[in-house]
């Protein structure tokens, strides 16, 4: 998803020395003698003119010099005046576009404040034309920002406010599917229970397969994070809830390098490591699979789906005592997982056997 609207232009104010120096800007000349701090000021004055004509205007071929000319300009005009609505708009857009989001938050909201809030029906057309574009561009950007932040929540209650007044924005109802999603509690926790890898041996029972409608209904919330991803691909969670679906439907390369990309981020996710470890499992790396488990172990000692995995495999791998010692701490966790228990009476077995 491409973060777009229609409404290209911040709606111009009553007073506004942003156009009055693009105006001048448009009638000197370099070659009447401007001093630097003017062709300073007429640079960062071309610079905003862009971001007011097109909001996918790009900042990435600018220096950090530049951008910082740009926000001094900008919080000098709102020094001048704390209701200049559209300097706020520009500042947070600047930030938004040079990763600061939470600065960006702050810039937006200073724009929210001082746009009037309450809209009757008498003057609702009267409030869209002045203040309209300008309200829902700074609670999108918002919401975009914290979306980036991974405060979901926050960004759909964003969201939520401009549907209020826009109920049938196709753009901002496609957002807020894709938050919905994320915010799903029931899928959300779904995702993060680790699976159980029976070793077929044990004589462990094995869970039916999913229905129809629950694999439609994964593969739906696979597109909504898919999107998620265009706008925040650097979203540890995200690429972990990606891997998490890519391995309930069975696409564990897929999975494996969603897992990759969210350890990338963030490799502190015991979670992560253990997804991780299974999908290695189920791609017959069986030695990997254990060094991904020890990794999730080492973050969290009391994971019991990790020791029983790695006690799985283990198993599968003919080292009882090894696989006995792993089961042994999955039970010091719980004492009564049936799984765990139905394992160790495996490895007892052969153990009795003479294995070792």
């Amino acid at each position: 998803m491409v973060e777009t609207s229609d409404n290209r232009k911040f709606e111009p104010e009553k007073r506004s020395s942003l156009y009055e120096e693009k105006s001048l800007y448009e009638e000197i000349s370099f070659g009447s003698g401007l001093n630097e701090k003017r062709k300073n000021d007429l640079e960062v004055i071309d610079i905003i003119g862009s971001l007011m004509q097109d909001e996918d205007f790009s900042l990435e071929d600018e220096s950090s010099f530049t951008i910082n000319k740009v926000l001094s300009f900008l919080n000098k005009e709102i020094n001048e005046d704390q209701n200049f609505t559209e300097a706020w708009l520009i500042k947070g857009t600047v930030l938004y576009k040079t990763g600061k989001y939470s600065g960006a938050i702050e810039a937006f909201d200073g724009a929210l404040e001082i746009i009037p809030k309450e809209v009757s029906k008498e003057n609702r057309s009267l409030w869209e034309e002045n203040y309209g574009i300008n309200y829902k561009y700074a609670l999108k950007f918002k919401a975009l920002a914290l979306f980036k932040l991974e405060r979901y929540k926050e960004g759909l209650d964003a969201l939520n406010e401009i549907l209020e007044l826009y109920p049938d924005d196709s753009e901002i109802l496609d957002y807020r599917n894709m938050v919905q999603t994320l915010e799903d509690e029931s899928l959300t926790k779904e995702l993060n229970t680790l699976p159980y890898n029976y070793p077929e041996k044990a004589g462990i029972y094995k869970y039916e397969k999913r229905q129809a409608y629950e694999l439609n209904r994964y593969a739906k919330a696979l597109e909504e994070f898919d999107k998620s991803l265009e706008i925040n691909p650097h979203g540890a969670e995200i690429w972990k809830y990606r891997g998490s679906l890519l391995y309930i439907l069975g696409r564990y390369e897929e999975a494996l390098e969603a897992f990759d990309k969210s350890l990338e981020i963030d490799s502190k996710d015991e979670n992560v490591w253990s997804f991780k470890g299974s999908t290695l499992y189920m791609l017959n790396k069986p030695e990997k699979a254990l060094k991904a488990f020890d990794k999730a172990l080492q973050k969290n000692p009391n994971k019991l789906e990790a020791w029983f995995n790695k006690g799985s495999i283990l198993f599968e791998l003919g080292k009882y005592k090894q696989s006995l010692s792993a089961v042994e701490n999955a039970l010091r966790i719980n004492a009564n997982d049936p799984n765990t228990l139905v394992l160790k009476d495996a490895i007892l077995h052969n153990l009795d056997q003479g294995e070792k």
